[in-house]
Formats: structure tokens, C-alpha cells, sequence
């Protein structure tokens, strides 16, 4: 059963008119993405969904980190093209021979919103927050946890913030000591901005993650753009800042990005000129894109992984032979070839291919036959006296379609009752937390550093992003067997890892995703590669 779907679809319909009466409220009623050449330098975007927060050191979403990533910068910033590392507030930085210790050097003329120079104190103050255990903060899992000492200041193993191994050394730079080579890290940064002290408090507690700065009139970054208004449920607007050291090269004069849910309703704004981007498209509409000549969709494979995780500790799922069985009768090319119209590849192992130059060959397959002897030895032949299996996902038609088809895959082959259970993202986040699902969505991409640790360390015992709470030794010895220079022992040890990995199931990959938008022509400076449109300095209109 899927909860209010149809509801939730028209009230969709209803916030994107909306969205697109507020664009022309203020004037003459032209669309915005034919405006003739100098008429506006503002960017219209959809957003998918409300942002769950703007505070660099709680979010989590794609919906946020692109916003996030106009509103702050880090030390370093992604190449659009190759992700490498590049100059953001550090305008140097060196590695030690090890690659053990990295020393960055700010420039002296990136500021803060308020005019304020940024300092390396305000990078150190940052850390100390993102790994403060009352901010319960999920980011240092993929930034900071290599660092040393930072792991056990979070879980409260240490309670002094100095036995972290980050120092600042003087006002415009800052050391970080890791305990292992990590020849990666400066790229684990990309998601890793300041935050000043003073200003989260005069909003309450700075380690409190419900104070309330991060709003318009509050909210001080140190980014190209400003937060001018969030009027939530209908837009975000940032505006670009003249005093940001790079601004000669942000050609935008604002952003507005509107949340809109119902990929429907985002495509029939964007095609009636009220967008000049969609974060997404509908399934249904990909081949009439494709087909057109100087089509506006733009499809890129953004090296991610869909799948649902599952909750171990809760029967019957606790049975790793139900989660095998509920794997094999999965028909992954029927989904990624047929239903996502080719959207996507149908997964084979958990790590997208392309990160890691190890190979464990396919590790998942559809086998019903195998799938139906799983469920029978577990006790349910046929599906009989099975429980419902539920699937808890997000509000939106893309993740609906994908559940909807593995519910018809699993009735066919197992016998066995789905129940859908969606939400919107924020209760779908908090429902997580308290582990009140039994097969919740989930999405990878690698975002910021290229490696096979982003995917497979996650899952090591105690990992935040392990929701499963799923543990394992064998799997444990084999990432930590990963920290070497070696780096043949260090892709064996991966690919060991992965194996036990897909042998348990604490999570059920479907297929590696790619992004698909629609892209008005007078969009410049998107270049075809994963996140450059995370890149808003380098975006421009015609």
C-alpha cells in the first residue's frame, strides 16, 4: 500500500504553480528562460524536495550540498571536470612524503559575508563542531574521521578537542596529523566549510544542531553568493556577493531554487519556460528528450549506488537467507534497462565501477529458482506466513517507481507482500534514526573523494552511515587491511571486503544511477560531469 501517493502528487502540482506564479508576480509575465540576453542573471532551478537544513555541518542530501556549496567554501574546492582538488579559501597546501600529514595555507583575502576576514581558528572551530557528539553529526565519517584522535573525541572516548590532530599554527594556516597515508585526503575536504563561533551564537548553543542561524538575515558564509531568502516550502534565493575574493569570475547576479517534489510538475515548469534546470526527469519522458535535436537533457553517470538498505535487527529480515532471497529475485537489468529507460546500469557489486582498480566480477545475479529454495529453507515456501515486507522510501515519483516494480518482482517470484511506506525526506531521515523501517532507500554517490573506502568503509561496525548497524569482524579486518601503501594488498583487501559484504546483505544494491536534467540553452560554464552543477561560480545565462 502506498500511503497518500496521490495526495502528495496533486499537492505537488499545486507548490510548482505556485512556485512558478512567484516568478512573475513582480512583473511583466515573460519566461524566464527565453528572456532575451541581459534582461536577468538569475538562475532558476528546481530542487526536488525543502532542504532538511542549510548548517554545513548537519546536512547530508544533494538537495542541500549544492545550495550549501554557493553559501560556504571549503579549503579546497572540486575541479568540475576531473574532481581534483583546487584552490578554495587555501590557496596552498603540501602533503608529507607519507602522506600522513597535510599543511594548508589560507589566502589573505577571502572574507566572511559580514566583511570579516576567514581564518584558520574559524576552520578549527568548524571541526571541533562537526565532531562535537552533542551535534550528532554525520559528515565526519567521509572528512574528518582520518584525521587522529577525531573518531574517539565524537564518540566520547576523549572529551579534550586538542588530542584531535588538527592545529593551527597561525592565523592563516592550519595542519591536519592523520594517524595512517590517506594520499586522498585533501579531496575528503570538499564537504568540509567553516562556520564562525559568534555568529551561531547569537542564535543559541554552537553545538546544538536545532539553533536556529542558518536562515535568511542569520546565516553569515564565507561562499560567492549570500542567503537573501528561504520562504520554506516555496524558494531559496542567494544572491551573489561583491565582496567574495573570486567575484569577478561569478557571472550570476542570484540563484532561486524551487523545491518541487513531483518530477511531473518540474518538467511542465521547466517546458513552459518557468525553469531554466529541473533536478530530475520523469522515466516517461527520457526518450522524447533523447530524440530531439539539441535536446536540452543532459545525462551523466555520477558514480553512485542505489539500493535499500536493510534492518538487520529485525525479523524476518534478520534471516540472511530472506535478504538473499529478496536479492536474487530482483531482475536488475529488467529495472535500470526497461523501467528506468536506460537511466541507469543494473548494480553487479556494491562500488560503482570506475572507483578502485579492483574487481570482484558480478557478486549479484537474478536467480529465481534459487531465491524461491532460500525462502522455502527459511521457512516460508511459497511466501506463505511471510510478514509484509516493508519499504520505507521518499516522497517522490522516482523512488515510488523503483519500489513499485521490485514489489511486483517480489510477488511474482517469492509470493510475498510489499507494503510502501512514503514520506516526506525529513521523516524519512528521522525514521531511520530510530531504526523504525525494515528496507529503507538509499543513495551513494561519490561526491567528494574518488575511492573504494567512500563506499565499503561505511559499512564497518559503528559507521554513521552504516544504518543497517550491521557488524562484521571478517569485514572490519579486511578495511583496516586496506590502510597500506601497497597497492595491490590494499585493492585485495577491497575486494574481500565486498564479497562478505554481498555474501551478508545488510544492504540490497539495484543499480548505479546516473543524473538526468533538463537544461535551458542559456545555461553556460555545465560542463558533462559528475556535480559541476554543484559549481555555481562557474555557471552563467546568456
Amino acid at each position: 500500500m502506498v500511503r497518500h501517493t496521490y495526495l502528495r502528487a496533486f499537492l505537488a502540482a499545486l507548490l510548482a504553480l505556485a512556485a512558478a506564479t512567484l516568478l512573475t508576480a513582480c512583473g511583466k509575465k515573460t519566461r524566464v528562460a527565453e528572456q532575451p540576453a541581459g534582461a536577468s542573471r538569475v538562475l532558476v532551478r528546481g530542487n526536488a524536495t525543502e532542504p532538511e537544513s542549510l548548517d554545513p555541518q548537519v546536512v547530508r542530501g544533494q538537495v542541500e550540498w549544492t545550495i550549501v556549496g554557493g553559501l560556504f567554501e571549503g579549503l579546497v574546492v572540486p575541479d568540475p571536470a576531473t574532481m581534483e582538488p583546487r584552490p578554495g579559501v587555501a590557496e596552498t597546501w603540501e602533503m608529507s612524503p607519507d602522506a600522513r600529514i597535510f599543511t594548508f595555507h589560507l589566502r589573505n583575502d577571502a572574507t566572511w559575508s559580514d566583511g570579516r576576514p576567514v581564518t584558520a581558528h574559524d576552520f578549527l572551530f568548524a571541526a571541533e563542531r562537526m565532531l562535537s557528539p552533542s551535534l550528532g553529526s554525520a559528515l565526519p565519517e567521509d572528512t574528518l574521521f582520518f584525521v587522529q584522535g577525531a573518531r574517539a573525541f565524537q564518540s566520547g572516548t576523549t572529551r579534550k578537542f586538542s588530542d584531535v590532530g588538527i592545529r593551527v599554527s597561525d592565523t592563516n594556516t592550519i595542519v591536519f596529523i592523520l594517524p595512517r597515508p590517506t594520499p586522498f585526503f585533501a579531496s575528503a575536504l570538499f564537504n568540509f566549510y567553516p562556520v564562525r563561533r559568534d555568529v551561531i551564537e547569537r542564535h543559541g548553543a554552537p553545538f546544538d544542531r536545532s539553533t536556529p542561524w542558518a536562515e535568511a538575515g542569520k546565516l553569515v558564509g564565507n561562499g560567492p553568493f549570500v542567503l537573501t531568502e528561504w520562504t520554506h516550502g516555496r524558494r531559496i534565493v542567494l544572491s551573489r556577493r561583491a565582496d567574495y575574493w573570486d567575484s569577478a569570475k561569478v557571472a550570476l547576479d542570484a540563484i532561486h531554487f524551487l523545491p518541487m517534489e513531483n518530477a511531473q510538475a518540474e518538467e511542465s515548469a521547466f517546458r513552459t519556460g518557468q525553469l531554466h534546470m529541473t533536478f530530475t526527469v520523469p522515466f516517461s519522458k527520457l526518450e522524447t528528450y533523447r530524440s530531439q535535436p539539441k535536446s536540452p537533457l543532459r545525462e551523466v553517470s555520477d558514480k553512485g549506488i542505489y539500493f535499500y538498505t536493510v534492518n538487520i535487527g529485525r525479523n524476518p529480515v534478520s534471516d540472511v537467507r530472506i535478504r538473499r532471497a529478496l536479492s536474487l529475485a530482483i531482475d536488475r537489468e529488467q529495472l535500470a534497462r526497461v523501467v528506468l529507460r536506460g537511466a541507469a546500469l543494473p548494480a553487479t557489486r556494491f562500488t560503482p565501477p570506475g572507483i578502485g582498480d579492483f574487481d570482484t566480477g558480478p557478486l549479484l545475479r537474478h536467480d529465481p529458482e534459487e531465491a524461491r529454495r532460500l525462502l522455502a529453507e527459511a521457512g516460508y515456501p511459497g511466501g506463505a506466513g511471510l510478514p509484509p515486507v516493508e519499504v520505507l522510501f521518499d516522497s517522490r515519483e522516482y523512488h515510488r517507481m523503483v519500489a513499485e516494480v521490485v514489489q511486483q518482482m517480489w510477488k511474482r517470484t517469492l509470493g510475498i507482500q510489499t507494503i510502501l511506506r512514503n514520506h516526506e525526506t525529513q521523516v524519512v531521515i528521522a525514521s531511520k534514526n530510530s531504526m523504525d523501517f525494515l528496507l529503507s532507500r538509499g543513495w551513494w554517490n561519490a561526491s567528494s573523494y574518488q575511492d573504494p573506502y567512500f563506499f565499503l568503509g561505511s559499512w564497518k561496525t559503528g559507521a554513521l552511515y552504516n544504518e543497517a548497524k550491521w557488524s562484521n569482524p571478517r569485514f572490519d579486518a579486511e578495511i583496516e587491511a586496506s590502510w597500506t601503501a601497497d597497492p595491490v594488498a590494499r585493492s585485495e583487501a577491497f575486494r574481500r571486503a565486498e564479497t562478505i559484504l554481498l555474501e551478508e546483505l545488510p544492504v540490497i544494491p539495484l543499480f548505479y544511477s546516473s543524473s538526468a536534467t533538463l537544461v535551458s540553452p542559456r545555461v553556460k560554464g555545465l560542463i558533462p560531469k559528475p556535480f559541476a552543477d554543484r559549481r555555481l561560480k562557474e555557471l552563467s545565462l546568456e
